[in-house]
């Protein structure tokens, strides 16, 4: 009873407070042009001041190192933390179908397989006794060997790092045992219609003979030895090729006295070929890899597009986040999930290529039956978009979307290192970021419906089903079969053997 009563006068008094709360904000509400006294700030007494993004000068943290390398050094002091990225301009574009699975089997022995002086239980065991964490990545055009590590352990932590890029072991029994871990992954390619689709659709865009699409089969997997990863490794991390971020607790000449002692224990490089520029997409139409046991079917709708420099670039980008890539906010994502709920997620892409052409994205995942009509929706909004004007409240909310990505891009000493060197990396232009604002704050309600003109192409679409096609294409019929709401014919596309990537019966 004492403790009803307690709760009892609790309740009252927090009522009372609330009551009194209200009246008073009733009461101040009543004059809202009367100066407001108290402790309560109200969202229209806020003050805030002009909002300034400053582009820092790439310039002012970069050093040239030994051998023709390059290294941006962004000091902060406020932990005893570094990391260093070594970055290479070279990836997965220098190898051939046949060495497919070379360059990640590479990269996780690199770490995994032990130095020259350290087995791979004693790198592990050193690694872990100084608190330092080492990972090695290869990707398509460029490779990643980084480390993060106390300041006070910096030198020690550098060399186990140049260790693993310099001299890996590539240990006989580590490696059938990474090589069997490979192929249990590899088993489960056709599990999960998310991996299916990544693979499907990177073929579809650039072409089966792309180094983008190489899989690897079981038997290219083991007939991988240490010499071969060991001449990868060597030209992949080679001097001149190497951009390196450093940020953290670190003081800079000491650093660039320390990064060229180790970089000399690096090889010199033959001149890399050219990273490949062209693609070889399928044609415009309607695909389908079908997997019967899923409830659910993934939907992608692709086209080509422009490089990076379009005149056009920046209405694309403001056009795009209206149209999908704008959150909930936008057309797609608010007819396809919020109004309708036919899908969790669902948006659109606009990327612009670097090195190949760019690419127009939509994308969702829906209930089978329910995807003929979530397809159909996409297509309307896509052709508004090029028959009607944005509205002047959608043009600013994208406007300052797009320039947002400025807030979070120098934020910090470790995002300022990144940005600096992959710019470096890209080959991006100088004046690029600091006419980001200003190009896309030019961006108007006329250039983004010319922009969806140009380089909106509903005729060109690749439109890709991943899931039960039986259903999917049927549809809930109420809103037609994929193949009326698309006018177009399904080509189904056989799931491959996961070990031998063979072409398996079509269901």
């Amino acid at each position: 009873m004492k403790q009803i009563k307690h709760i009892t006068i609790l309740l009252a008094v927090f009522l009372l407070t609330a009551c009194a709360g209200t009246a008073t904000n009733t009461e101040t509400r009543a004059d809202a042009n009367q100066p407001r006294k108290g402790l309560v700030a109200f969202p229209t007494d806020l003050k805030f001041a002009d909002r300034q993004i400053e582009i820092p000068d790439a310039a002012k943290y970069r050093y040239t190192l030994d051998n023709g390398n390059v290294a941006y050094i962004v000091p902060d002091h406020s932990l005893p933390l570094v990391v260093i990225n070594v970055q290479s301009r070279a990836g997965k574009y220098l190898l051939n179908p046949a060495d497919a699975g070379l360059a990640n089997l590479t990269a996780s022995m690199m770490r995994d397989g032990g130095t020259r002086t350290l087995s791979p239980e004693d790198l592990d065991e050193k690694l872990e006794f100084l608190a330092t964490t080492v990972n090695v990545s290869i990707g398509n055009t460029s490779a990643s060997a980084r480390m993060d590590s106390l300041s006070s352990k910096l030198d020690e932590s550098l060399g186990l790092l140049f260790d693993v890029i310099a001299e890996p072991r590539f240990d006989s029994q580590r490696l059938e045992i990474k090589k069997n871990q490979f192929i249990e992954g590899m088993k489960r390619r056709n599990d999960d219609t998310r991996t299916i689709e990544q693979r499907v659709y990177t073929e579809m865009r650039y072409g089966p003979g792309s180094y983008r699409s190489y899989q690897a089969t079981e038997a290219q997997i083991r007939a991988i030895d240490a010499a071969r990863m060991r001449a990868f490794a060597a030209k992949v991390f080679a001097s001149p090729n190497l951009v390196i971020s450093v940020n953290g607790d670190v003081e800079p000449a000491a650093v660039v006295t320390r990064l060229n002692r180790e970089i000399a224990r690096l090889g010199k490089a033959v001149d890399l070929p050219a990273i490949p520029t062209t693609a070889s997409p399928v044609a415009p139409g309607l695909y389908g890899v079908n997997k019967d046991d899923v409830t659910q079917t993934r939907v992608r709708m692709f086209h080509p597009g422009p490089r990076r420099g379009d005149p056009q670039e920046f209405a694309i980008k403001v056009m795009n986040d209206i149209l999908g890539g704008g959150g909930f906010t936008s057309r797609i994502t608010k007819r396809i999930r919020s109004d309708e709920g036919l899908a969790y997620s669902a948006g659109s892409a606009y990327s612009l290529g670097i090195y190949y052409p760019g690419v127009f994205l939509v994308y969702f995942q829906s209930k089978n039956p329910s995807v003929p009509q979530a397809s159909g929706i996409a297509l309307e909004e896509i052709a508004r978009m090029q028959a009607e004007p944005v509205s002047e409240q959608e043009l600013n909310t994208a406007r300052q979307a797009v320039i947002s990505v400025l807030n979070e891009r120098y934020s910090n000493a470790s995002r300022k290192a990144t940005a600096f060197s992959t710019d470096d990396l890209l080959g991006t232009p100088a004046d690029y970021w600091s006419d980001y604002e200003k190009n896309t704050s030019a961006v108007t309600i006329a250039a983004v419906q010319q922009a969806a003109i140009d380089h909106l192409h509903p005729d060109k679409l690749r439109i890709l089903l991943t899931g039960k096609l039986a259903e999917a294409s049927k549809g809930d019929g109420e809103h037609g079969s994929i193949e009326t709401v698309t006018g177009l014919k399904m080509q189904q596309i056989p799931l491959k053997d996961p070990l031998t990537l063979e072409p398996l019966p079509l269901d």
